[in-house]
């Protein structure tokens, strides 16, 4: 009885554990340790999360910055108090992607439309008092950013939505 009451309250959300990190980390080193030397470096595809004080934006929970960059993501995000694509405030790395043989411009716009329904709706300002829209930024659970990622790149994206109400990737 005990079992099945866990089980229960395990389920209860509609969500259960399936793997755990390490073996996700090992079929994902199994399935990308055969990049060489042939293979052509295309960039990075990074998620950020803001270290605004802004009580608009402090205040949502699983906000994050999905991007590319061609250079180092440390480099591209050390003036980020001072752009509004990082919402004026520093930011903090949380994950990244080097891309090979691919086009990241792509995938990172693949993110964009899966996750759209999901872009935080803001203006910023910068020092100028020029009005920005920042459209890289969303309200979505980390792992399922990292969900959406390896469906990216298993190319089983296509069969999937994602439902920013029950904060669930599902099948068409």
């Amino acid at each position: 009885m005990l079992y099945r009451s866990l089980y229960k309250q395990l389920l209860k959300n509609g969500r259960a554990v399936t793997e755990n990190n390490e073996k996700v980390n090992e079929e994902f080193i199994e399935k990308f340790s055969s990049i060489t030397d042939e293979d052509k470096e295309a960039g990075y595809i990074y998620v950020l999360k803001s270290k605004s004080t802004d009580p608009e934006i402090a205040q949502k929970e699983n906000l994050y910055k999905i991007g590319y960059s061609k250079n180092d993501v440390a480099n591209r995000i050390k003036n980020a108090e001072k752009d509004p694509t990082y919402l004026m405030a520093p930011v903090e790395y949380i994950a990244g992607w080097k891309c090979y043989n691919i086009n990241p411009q792509k995938f990172e716009q693949l993110i964009h439309n899966f996750f759209g329904n999901s872009c935080l709706e803001i203006d910023m300002f910068d020092d100028n008092d020029k009005r920005h829209t920042p459209r890289e930024w969303f309200i979505v659970p980390l792992g399922i950013i990292e969900q959406a990622i390896q469906l990216i790149i298993t190319g089983e994206i296509v069969k999937y939505k994602y439902d920013p109400d029950s904060v669930v990737i599902y099948e068409k």
